[in-house]
């Protein structure tokens, strides 16, 4: 496993994904340093690597998320997409009033293009559940936003 190249295809989708879950930049970079690290010492096997980034990243990004409150969406600068700042802070406004649940599996599928299996495993939830909180994810966000 080429861990240069590994940091390199993956560090900025993880490090986005991270940030989402600890609502913080600085805590999302040192978690991702830290899950580098614990690569680095224990050479998993990363057949899939797709789903075993994802879970690790999360697992990483959920204990340091353990220790400080949460922030907006809105105070980072992850869903912006090219968008404008008016813009980029309305959805992350619409993602934030999601329940925790249909957010992560829409950022994980709309940002990280996971597919539902991809999604099941990272989360460890059946891939009809990921189908269903992505479903109802993106009702509440078309609820949002139509007159």
């Amino acid at each position: 496993m080429d861990l240069g190249a590994l940091y390199d295809a993956w560090a900025d989708r993880l490090l986005a994904y991270m940030i989402t879950i600890t609502r913080d930049r600085a805590r999302a970079e040192d978690a991702l340093h830290a899950l580098f690290v614990k690569l680095a010492t224990s050479r998993p096997d990363l057949r899939d690597p797709a789903v075993y980034l994802h879970r690790a990243a999360r697992n990483e990004a959920l204990r340091v998320k353990a220790r400080r409150p949460e922030r907006s969406l809105a105070d980072l600068d992850v869903v912006s997409g090219g968008a404008g700042p008016a813009e980029a802070a309305e959805v992350a406004d619409a993602l934030d009033g999601l329940p925790e649940e249909q957010r992560e599996v829409v950022l994980l599928h709309a940002l990280d293009g996971l597919t539902f299996r991809e999604i099941a495993e990272t989360l460890d939830i059946p891939p009809d559940t990921a189908a269903s909180r992505y479903r109802y994810g993106i009702e509440k966000l078309r609820e949002r936003w139509t007159p």
